[in-house]
C-alpha cells in the first residue's frame, strides 16, 4: 500500500508543476486592426443612404417565412432534414468531435488491467541453471575424473518446469511540462469549433440555395404562364390584322410585324420550359429527393408584392465576426498557434511514469494471497538529441502553416467586409428596381382598365385594347423577373451579413465520452 501512495504522490505532483506552454503569442492581424468600425454611407450617396447603413438590428432568424409563402418554408424543412451535404458536415463533425477525445486523452494517466498465465520448462544446463549448477559444482571441488556421459539414476533433475499465475494494474502518465499534450488538445479543440463553423456554413448554403431556385422555378413558372397569355393575345391580334390586311387597312409591314412577334413568342417558351424544369430538379437534389418526386412539394407560388424588413446593416465589423467562413478560419488560425507550440515541445525531454501493482503466485490457489503482492514504478526521462534536423524542420512547417492560416483569415476578413458593402448597395439598388416596376405595373394595369371599359362602352379601339394588354403582359413579366432579383439581393445580403439563420442550441466543449 505504502507503494502505491508513493505512486499516486508522484503522479500528482507532476500534474501540479506541469505548467509551461511553448505556444507563441501572436499580434492582432493586420487586416483585423484595420478593419473599419463601420460602413458610413453618405448622405447624399446614389448607391446607398446613410439611414440604409446605420440600423444596428442584426439578421432575422427564418427570415424566409416573413415571404409567406408556405411552400418555400416546407421545402426549406425539408433541405434541412433531408440534404446530403448537411449529412456528409454533420458526420465530419462528429468525426472532429472524436478526434478532439483523442487528443484530449493524454492528459490523463493511461489503466491497464492484465491477467497473465506464464508456464515454461527449460533444462538446467543453460541460463541461471547452468551459472548455478557450475558455482556449485566448483564448491564440490570440481576437477573430479571419470564418470558415465549422463546423469545417473536418483541424481538432480535436468530439466525444471514451473507455472506463475499474475494479475496487475498498470499506470502511466506523461507529465506534460513542456504543454505539448495541452497544444495539442487547444488545436483539435479549435479544430473542432471550425468544423461546426463550416456546419453552419454549409447550412446557410442549403438554404440559400433552396431560396434562390425557389424563387427561380416560381419566376419561370409566371413567366410560362405569362407568355401563354401573350401567344394567345398575339394570335388574336394577328387574326385582326390579318383581316384588317385583306380590307386594305393594314400594311403588310405590319402584319409581318405582328407575325413576328407572335414567333419570337412562341421561341422563347422552350428555354422557359427548360430552365424551370433544371429548378425544379435541383429543388429536388437540396432536399435529398430524385429528380421528379419535389413535385410532391410544390404548389402554386405566391404573387403578392414583397414585404421585406428594412435592410439590416448594423455594424460591419461585428457583424463579420458572426460569419460562418469568419469563425472557421479564426479557428483554424488559432490551432495552427497551437500546433506551433506542439513542434516545439518535441524539442524537449520528456517525461514519464510508469507503475504497476498486482499478486503474483506460482498457485492459482494462492493469487488472491496478500503476501504474494509485487509493485513498480518507473520514471523514464528521454531527450532527442540528433534527428538529422527534423524537429526543427518541423518547427518551420508549422510556422510555415501558420503563415497561410493568418493570409486565409485575413482575406477572409477583408472579402467579407467588401461583400456587406457591395450586397448593401445591389440590396438598396434592387429595392428602387423593384418599386419602379411595381409603379410600372400599376400604370399598366390602370391603362388596360380604361381600354377595357372604353371597349365595353363601345367607344374604344380593340386594337389599343390589345396593344395595352400585351403592353400588361410585357411589364407583368418584368415584374416576376424583379421578384426573383429582389429576393437575390436580400439572400445575398444576409448570407453577407451572416448570423445563425436557424435556432440552435450553444456549441461547448465535447464531454470525456459523447
Amino acid at each position: 500500500m505504502n507503494a502505491f501512495r508513493t505512486i499516486f504522490s508522484v503522479l500528482l505532483a507532476a500534474a501540479l508543476f506541469a505548467g509551461c506552454s511553448m505556444t507563441p503569442s501572436m499580434e492582432t492581424p493586420e487586416a483585423e486592426a484595420n478593419l473599419p468600425e463601420r460602413y458610413d454611407a453618405e448622405s447624399d450617396s446614389p448607391l446607398l443612404p446613410a439611414s440604409a447603413a446605420d440600423t444596428s438590428v442584426a439578421v432575422p432568424t427564418e427570415w424566409w417565412t416573413r415571404l409567406g409563402d408556405p411552400v418555400l418554408e416546407t421545402l426549406v424543412d425539408s433541405a434541412l432534414i433531408g440534404n446530403l451535404d448537411l449529412r456528409s458536415a454533420r458526420a465530419r463533425l462528429d468525426e472532429l468531435q472524436a478526434r478532439f477525445r483523442i487528443a484530449r486523452a493524454p492528459l490523463f494517466p493511461s489503466a491497464n488491467a492484465t491477467g497473465t498465465v506464464n508456464q515454461q520448462t527449460q533444462p538446467l544446463n543453460t541460463g541461471l541453471g547452468a551459472v548455478f549448477g557450475q558455482q556449485g559444482g566448483d564448491q564440490q571441488g570440481g576437477g573430479q575424473t571419470g564418470g558415465g556421459g549422463g546423469s545417473q539414476t536418483g541424481g538432480p533433475p535436468d530439466r525444471v518446469s514451473f507455472t506463475t499465475y499474475s494479475a496487475s494494474l498498470g499506470l502511466s502518465y506523461e507529465v506534460d511540462f513542456w504543454g505539448r499534450i495541452r497544444s495539442q488538445r487547444k488545436a483539435a479543440l479549435s479544430q473542432f469549433f471550425a468544423t461546426a463553423a463550416d456546419l453552419q456554413n454549409t447550412r446557410i448554403a442549403v438554404i440559400s440555395q433552396t431560396i434562390s431556385a425557389y424563387a427561380q422555378y416560381a419566376s419561370l413558372l409566371q413567366q410560362e404562364a405569362l407568355t401563354a397569355d401573350a401567344i394567345a393575345l398575339l394570335e388574336d391580334r394577328l387574326a385582326v390584322t390579318e383581316d384588317r390586311y385583306g380590307r386594305g387597312i393594314a400594311s403588310s409591314f405590319e402584319l409581318y410585324s405582328v407575325r413576328q412577334q407572335l414567333e419570337q413568342a412562341r421561341a422563347n417558351q422552350p428555354p422557359l420550359r427548360a430552365e424551370r424544369y433544371d429548378a425544379q430538379t435541383r429543388l429536388a437534389v437540396l432536399t435529398g429527393r430524385p429528380a421528379g418526386e419535389e413535385q410532391a412539394l410544390l404548389a402554386a407560388p405566391s404573387r403578392d408584392r414583397l414585404a421585406l424588413d428594412p435592410v439590416p446593416a448594423g455594424l460591419p465589423s461585428d457583424l463579420i465576426a458572426r460569419r460562418p467562413d469568419v469563425m472557421a478560419a479564426s479557428a483554424r488560425l488559432e490551432a495552427a498557434r497551437q500546433q506551433i507550440g506542439v513542434a516545439r515541445a518535441e524539442m524537449l525531454p520528456r517525461l514519464s511514469l510508469t507503475a504497476e501493482g498486482g499478486l503474483q503466485s506460482a498457485s492459482l490457489d494462492d493469487l488472491l494471497d496478500i503476501d504474494q503482492r509485487f509493485s513498480s514504478l518507473i520514471a523514464n526521462l528521454s531527450a532527442p538529441l540528433f534527428q538529422g534536423g527534423a524537429l526543427w524542420a518541423r518547427v518551420d512547417v508549422t510556422k510555415a502553416q501558420y503563415r497561410q492560416q493568418l493570409a486565409v483569415y485575413e482575406k477572409t476578413l477583408l472579402t467579407a467586409f467588401q461583400e456587406v458593402k457591395s450586397a448593401l448597395v445591389a440590396d438598396r439598388q434592387q429595392q428602387v428596381a423593384y418599386e419602379r416596376v411595381q409603379n410600372q405595373l400599376d400604370a399598366a394595369s390602370a391603362s388596360f382598365q380604361t381600354q377595357q371599359s372604353r371597349y365595353q362602352r363601345g367607344i374604344g379601339d380593340y386594337l389599343a385594347l390589345l396593344d395595352a394588354e400585351q403592353n400588361l403582359l410585357t411589364v407583368q413579366q418584368r415584374a416576376a423577373t424583379a421578384r426573383q432579383q429582389r429576393i437575390a439581393a436580400r439572400l445575398t445580403l444576409y448570407r453577407a451579413l451572416g448570423g445563425p439563420w436557424t435556432q440552435q442550441d450553444p456549441l461547448d466543449e465535447p464531454g470525456l465520452f459523447q
